[in-house]
């Protein structure tokens, strides 16, 4: 089964093939005499559309939100507008995730951790960085313009762009050598989050421990290194301090 998913960078990758289409088209007559526009001109009108791509981003999606409806399409989409962090989040960590939580895995699946990704991606856009979302939608786009792009999960992280989006997120979420107050409040926002996400008020097994918090947060380096393919030097980047939740 191929892993290429599903999302608006078909709609993007269709709208840049129509626009080479109309756009070579229109070099040809120009450069025989046909036209009135030079072929500078043209040039400078085309890179104007295609840098306008993600600025349209909106509409790309909700164009395939319309296709995906008239086809009776139930597929998921991770890398709609707010889901993109959370699944990059995840693709970059979930192993961690499994070895640090093992008993809230084993008792309430995996469901619980798309749960967790999600809180922390929340988390991310909330207290340290507002402009994530708009990085990452801006390098989507970038990326499903590419000729003959075959978008997956791997494909996205392999963009620069994106790998250096990521690794800001790894050293906010680094544990190693991080002051208690820091792992207390993300364990407090992760609970917070999930337990809203299951319409639980009180204690619960959903919920983890500062120790597993602090576990999960130690591996998250090392892991996020070997997914994003660079050293751990380079992992080390300045990144705003955890503020309180």
């Amino acid at each position: 089964m191929s892993d290429e998913l599903p999302g608006p960078h078909h709609c993007i990758g269709t709208a840049r093939t129509v626009t080479d289409i109309v756009f070579r088209t229109l070099r040809a007559q120009c450069a025989a005499g046909g036209g009135k526009l030079s072929l500078e001109e043209l040039d400078s009108f085309y890179s104007k559309i295609i840098d306008s791509f993600s600025s349209g981003f909106d509409l790309f999606e909700l164009r395939h939100h319309s296709c995906m409806n008239a086809s009776l399409g139930m597929a998921e989409m991770p890398l709609a507008r707010e889901r993109i962090l959370a699944s990059l989040l995840r693709a970059c960590g979930e192993k961690s995730a499994l070895a640090a939580f093992p008993l809230q895995v084993e008792c309430l699946g995996i469901e619980w951790v798309g749960q967790v990704f999600s809180s922390l991606a929340q988390y991310v856009r909330t207290h340290v960085r507002t402009d994530i979302d708009a990085r990452l939608i801006d390098a989507y786009v970038e990326t499903a313009t590419l000729p003959k792009i075959k978008m997956t999960i791997r494909e996205l992280l392999s963009q620069e762009a994106v790998k250096n989006i990521m690794l800001e997120c790894v050293a906010v979420f680094d544990g190693l050598g991080a002051p208690d107050s820091n792992v207390k409040n993300l364990c407090d926002w992760v609970n917070g989050s999930v337990a809203g996400q299951r319409g639980i008020g009180s204690a619960h097994i959903c919920k983890v421990t500062e120790d597993e918090m602090r576990r999960f947060m130690n591996l998250l380096p090392r892991q996020f290194t070997a997914t994003l393919g660079v050293s751990p030097a380079k992992a080390r980047v300045a990144a705003p301090p955890v503020s309180a939740a």
